[in-house]
């Protein structure tokens, strides 16, 4: 009876131009020899796995695309690709799949099946930014993307608030970069000036800016956002 195979998530860049400082050679190592990979974007994975290895064989490779709206019907054919021996590599457009990312419903049919999960070493916003923010690393929330619609995103604000001052746990939460400015707004209409916010900005980038202050200080001194992406963390 052939064993089964296992499933890789893979971490990628979030950054450009870091790919050798932040993917580890045992993932080098491991993933050229992978020839089955469930993916949030084929442009980008691709680009990775020639990034990464210049004569990867893209062509005797298959591709199977999952995006952020988890519309993903490859459940049959993954099953069968697992079961019969083969190794699948899962990664998202940056970062680490499943977390802010797709590629949980991957990991669960994985755990159905019986299947090893093995995560990867590599480059994690959400956890790097909390590591240096100084915030609560023992007890946090992460919210994902905040509401877009004004009543919901003051209320969702409100909220955040209330669980700070009440268990003193760290908030964390992202947005797409063009909305970066706007958000930042909001918290400084709607936040405590007494309480801290910690700005993480283009992690691993050339621009990174890791900075913790209170809201009062960010009033005086507000942060100019450009398109890179960021992580924010709120809290005492």
């Amino acid at each position: 009876m052939l064993s089964k195979g296992k499933l890789y998530i893979i971490p990628v860049p979030i950054s450009d131009d870091t790919l050798h400082k932040v993917i580890p050679d045992y993932n080098r190592e491991l993933i050229a020899n992978m020839r089955c990979f469930v993916v949030e974007k084929l442009k980008t994975a691709r680009q990775f796995l020639r990034g990464l290895i210049s004569d990867f064989p893209i062509d005797d490779s298959v591709f199977f695309e999952l995006d952020k709206h988890a519309n993903y019907t490859a459940d049959n054919e993954l099953k069968t690709v697992l079961l019969s021996g083969q190794d699948i590599g899962l990664m998202s457009e940056s970062g680490y799949p499943g977390v802010a990312d797709p590629g949980t419903t991957v990991v669960q049919l994985a755990h159905r099946l019986g299947v090893e999960v093995i995560p990867l070493v590599g480059p994690g916003s959400v956890f790097m930014a909390l590591a240096a923010s100084g915030l609560n690393g023992q007890g946090f929330t992460f919210h994902g993307y905040l509401p877009k619609k004004e009543n919901d995103l003051h209320q969702t604000l409100k909220n955040i608030t209330q669980q700070i001052s009440k268990s003193g746990y760290a908030q964390i939460f992202i947005e797409t970069p063009y909305r970066n400015q706007a958000i930042f707004a909001e918290i400084l209409k709607n936040i405590p000036g007494d309480m801290q916010l910690t700005i993480a900005y283009d992690i691993t980038g050339e621009h990174q800016k890791i900075i913790t202050r209170p809201l009062h200080a960010w009033k005086k001194e507000p942060f100019q956002f450009e398109k890179w992406p960021c992580v924010f963390i709120l809290g005492r």
